[in-house]
């Protein structure tokens, strides 16, 4: 906690420190008077949090007839724990008959004399009243007492700020206070002056969903309540507990400034150590950030800057302010391009992330001019920025493997952004105009032949479908039972396995995500990594039932107003910080423990002895879906156009990553296709070899073509203008059946309209035999699949899908592909 500050702390006791004047006015006319209405009294300096407030990290116990609050997420109060524990019974049967136990509700409820206005005390009685009935001797009974007592009206409230209770003392105070000024003081030898210093730095007795800043010191209080004003804009939740316990631990500190970061952090249990230390740091924070701004310090000048003082905006992939650390901007040694690097992040102010990686391929930059002795930057030119960038390409991680591509473009991408600033705003005057980038320099990945792809095989989506009823937690989330967390994360993994959407955009959801439009269901969903909001993905009427079914189930859910809008609403909004829904991390880990409890699953490959493989559980995770989603479409031979737009890719390059297939498997699937090879007339005619196959492999829709001017035109010289089944050189196999459905389809249209048109006969007896010709290829190669074992025939399938995807890769359309950084799926 021994980090540096902005403006060190002096001594404590002042209302300012010399050299400071202003700073409390300046806090003062900057806090808001409207702040939590109705739960902080600015009266009484106190705080009254709503237990039914999200933002309040504080719940009414659970327990029919409990009058107290906890601040635990079960929303069960210590009374109610202890007592259900000692009973030995379950919550259901503790909650249908209490057991009687003392409790001691913040509010005492009002004497039983008729008309009494006093708090009650004991024996149903105010303390006056008790009081009077006591001097009379307890022969007489309370009930006759009562019936015969005269009402009394409500005393003066304590003297002690935000105490409401009635005072009882000559002195001014509740029972107790007053019980409190006797344990801790001579009361006969106590001045005016002095009760009225113990009175101000008293507090209220509170409960967990309260705390109190009276008999703070002025400036203390008033740099506390600004903070917390603060901290209380972003998530987490206020804890009133941890708020109270770190007014205990401040001891007479005049300021929070002035506090000692280790006797507030370290001086309790360890229990709570850690969340009063991130409270303290936040509020910290804040007010340094504040002086900041006071004092009109600049953040951004030196070389070595304050992460907390930066006020750096929030990644989007992070919950978390950025706060903790320090810049260091000596690791980049020239002069003029470590002030180009200040005046960049000073004008852009990137998030932390961003920065850190801009100040990375800088400091690569720096490396290798410092290397080439490149002290003068007049001498720079076009070559030494080359250097640059293939030294940014060629980075590696500390154990030796290379960052990957998008993250070295990323890296170049922003020093070219920083180069490109410095000369906008006038400050490499002195550089020649060549060291700049001439154009877009992009690394790119080779393809891995051995690569086998990110998705998961049919094989094990099976298995993982028959053991859906493991997946989700075993407990409770907050207000969530456990059986409806476990339905929650089974419909999402559905949604991830049935419509290939990214984990994030499958949580943030909203609740009224499905809409049917012309019979057809429609999934509408964010698209948060290219910034595309409400986009739209057909779905299956069965999916959409999937999605009915939660949305049903969700309307029961008690949750809090403030996350209605969410179809999967974050269970522990109060107790976490939280965007509203759950987190992908959080479906992650529920992945990786619904794997564990299934065990082993099977691959679909074979080992040695005939057996499957186990599949490494380390792959099953949500994002491993979208790449299955994909996979499946792509070996059912879907247009790569038509995948990029149900992707929702911007550009079809990272589409067809998902049509890539290795030269090894494409080998192995030739050899199990290709002997299934027949002619036009459905003969067989099967290929000596997977050269003459990958030969005949011309761009033909509907099976090979072994015509040799047409091969060596690569398919774009037909004699007969691709009426294949015709055709000698035919020569189409089972991967080719779909093709040759779906243009026997298309020709029936095609017939049916040209009798529509009257068309001339022997136009009709040439479609019709072409129909012929198709359908009776089609029927052979069928029945040679019927007369396979059921293990051939799989392989079989598998091969053709594994073809078709080849196939579709290899007729990638000629489209634009602009310039920007990588896209990943």
């Amino acid at each position: 906690m021994s980090r540096p500050e902005l403006l060190e702390a002096g001594p404590a006791g002042q209302r300012e420190r010399p050299g400071e004047q202003g700073w409390l006015e300046w806090l003062e006319s900057r806090l808001d008077p409207l702040w939590r209405a109705g739960e902080w009294d600015s009266r009484t300096l106190l705080f009254t949090g709503d237990p039914a407030s999200a933002r309040t990290a504080a719940w009414s116990c659970r327990t029919p007839g409990c009058p107290t609050t906890t601040r635990r997420t079960s929303g069960r109060c210590d009374g109610c724990r202890r007592a259900r524990f000692t009973a030995g019974i379950g919550w259901a049967e503790f909650d249908a008959a209490p057991p009687p136990r003392v409790i001691r509700p913040l509010r005492p409820g009002r004497c039983t004399v008729p008309g009494c206005e006093g708090d009650l005390h004991c024996n149903g009685l105010c303390y006056r009243h008790e009081h009077s009935w006591r001097k009379k001797g307890t022969s007489e009974p309370a009930a006759a007492f009562i019936a015969r007592a005269r009402p009394l009206t409500r005393a003066p409230e304590c003297r002690v700020a935000g105490c409401d209770r009635e005072s009882v003392t000559r002195r001014g105070l509740c029972r107790f206070h007053g019980q409190r000024l006797l344990r801790q003081h001579k009361v006969s030898s106590l001045s005016d002056d002095e009760l009225a210093a113990w009175v101000a730095s008293e507090r209220p007795l509170l409960g967990a969903h309260q705390f109190s800043l009276a008999g703070l010191p002025e400036l203390l209080r008033t740099e506390l309540l600004y903070a917390l004003q603060q901290r209380d804009q972003t998530p987490p939740p206020l804890d009133p507990t941890m708020v109270k316990m770190l007014l205990a631990r401040l001891g007479d500190a005049a300021s929070l400034r002035a506090a000692d970061p280790r006797a507030v952090c370290e001086s309790g249990g360890l229990q709570y150590n850690s969340a009063v230390r991130g409270l303290f740091r936040d509020l910290r924070r804040y007010l340094d950030q504040a002086r900041a701004r006071h004092f009109g310090a600049d953040a951004f000048t030196g070389d070595i800057w304050q992460v907390a003082l930066l006020e750096l905006p929030v990644n989007a992939t992070r919950h978390w302010p950025a706060t903790e650390g320090t810049i260091d901007l000596r690791v980049v040694e020239p002069g003029w391009l470590r002030e180009i690097v200040r005046h960049w992040a000073r004008d852009t102010r990137p998030n932390l992330q961003r920065l850190r990686e801009t100040l990375r391929a800088c400091q690569t930059a720096s490396r290798v001019l410092t290397t080439a002795g490149c002290d003068d930057p007049a001498r720079l030119g076009a070559g030494d920025f080359t250097r640059i960038l293939d030294a940014i390409s060629a980075q590696r991680r500390a154990d030796g493997s290379l960052y990957s591509a998008g993250h070295r473009n990323l890296m170049i991408y922003q020093f070219c952004q920083v180069i490109e600033h410095g000369r906008a705003s006038g400050l490499m005057a002195a550089v020649p105009d060549p060291f700049r980038p001439a154009a877009r320099h992009r690394v790119r990945d080779e393809p891995n032949e051995e690569e086998l792809g990110k998705a998961l095989p049919d094989t094990v989506i099976r298995q993982l479908d028959a053991r859906i009823d493991l997946l989700g937690p075993a407990g409770r989330g907050g207000t969530i039972s456990a059986a409806s967390l476990q339905l929650m994360h089974r419909t999402i993994y559905q949604i991830l396995r049935d419509t290939g959407r990214r984990p994030g955009e499958i949580v943030s959801m909203r609740a009224d995500c499905l809409e049917v439009t012309g019979g057809q269901y429609n999934l509408i969903y964010d698209n948060h990594k290219a910034g595309r909001m409400r986009r739209r993905l057909p779905v299956t009427a069965g999916t959409a039932g999937i999605i009915a079914a939660w949305q049903q189930h969700r309307a029961q859910l008690r949750v809090p107003a403030e996350l209605d809008q969410w179809l999967f609403p974050s269970p522990l909004l109060r107790a976490r910080q939280s965007r509203g829904h759950i987190k992908p991390a959080c479906v992650a880990r529920a992945f990786k423990a619904w794997t564990a409890k299934i065990g082993v699953i099977d691959s679909d490959l074979l080992g040695p002895d005939g057996s499957p493989v186990p599949f490494d559980p380390a792959l099953i995770i949500p994002y491993a879906l979208r790449h299955s989603y994909a996979q499946r479409h792509a070996d059912a031979g879907v247009p790569v156009d038509v995948l990029r737009e149900l992707m929702d890719h911007a550009a079809i390059s990272t589409t067809m990553g998902y049509y890539q297939v290795s030269l090894k498997r494409q080998q192995q699937a030739i050899r199990s296709v290709g002997p299934l090879a027949a002619d036009a007339a459905g003969n067989p005619a099967p290929f000596a070899s997977t050269t003459a196959y990958e030969r005949a492999s011309v761009a033909v829709p509907f099976g090979n073509c072994t015509e040799p001017s047409n091969v060596k035109a690569g398919g774009g010289s037909c004699p007969i203008r691709f009426q294949c089944a015709g055709c000698g050189f035919y020569r189409p196999d089972p991967s080719y059946l779909p093709a040759i459905e779906q243009h026997i389809a298309s020709l029936r249209a095609d017939l049916e309209t040209a009798r529509a048109m009257d068309a001339a006969g022997y136009v009709l007896a040439s479609m019709s035999a072409e129909i012929s010709s198709f359908t009776a290829v089609a029927e052979k190669m069928r029945g040679s699949l019927s007369r396979l074992d059921p293990a051939q025939r799989e392989e079989v399938e598998q091969a053709s899908k594994l073809l078709r995807r080849a196939r579709a890769g290899r007729t990638l359309p000629l489209t634009d592909i602009t310039a920007r950084p990588a896209e990943t799926a």
